[in-house]
């Protein structure tokens, strides 16, 4: 069969989870250090933040303010680091600075 195609739509859905597969330990490499803020308003970030080290409330006001760094990535959380502390949160609550 000579019109076979080179490439599979089976072969593209094995690269593509491939891909997925490799991309965190890419992402917790690229994403250290940087400088990240706010998405959500400060309830929500005590609602959802696990304190590391400070008081919830003022690292949630810090981190409105002034924007924290990111420590490390555990899972879909990130640590992010405060003048005040540092806490858990998850990924999506953040943008880069």
């Amino acid at each position: 069969m000579d019109n076979e195609p080179i490439f599979s739509l089976n072969d593209f859905k094995k690269w593509m989870k491939n891909q997925e597969d490799q991309e965190p330990k890419a992402t917790k490499l690229n994403l250290t250090g940087t400088a990240v803020e706010s998405k959500v308003n400060s309830k929500r970030l005590v609602e959802n933040m696990i304190v590391d080290a400070g008081e919830k409330v003022q690292l949630a006001i810090d981190f409105r303010k002034n924007g924290g760094t990111i420590l490390a990535v555990e899972g879909k959380n990130f640590l992010i680091e405060v003048a005040s502390g540092a806490f858990f949160i998850p990924r999506n609550y953040v943008k880069r600075a």
